[in-house]
């Protein structure tokens, strides 16, 4: 799927990939303490941070859904 849709699908509660990621992160939707929303990047074995997308991940169309924990 395209960034377009994984975004709504992020904002809806669930993670998304790439599965052209050659490592096991995962992208979800987080909120400020006054309920602005931002996107974390997390892949188990580190403190998630802040996720920025880069240009070549905004052209992607290989963004899927994955269950929360897995890859």
């Amino acid at each position: 799927m395209v960034f377009g849709d994984a975004l709504e699908r992020a904002k809806a509660g669930q993670h998304i990939t790439r599965s052209g990621w050659p490592w096991p992160d995962r992208v979800y939707t987080s909120y400020t303490d006054d309920m602005q929303p931002y996107l974390m990047v997390d892949n188990g074995e580190r403190e998630p941070i802040p996720y920025t997308a880069t240009d070549v991940d905004l052209f992607a169309t290989d963004w899927e859904v994955i269950q929360c924990g897995k890859q």
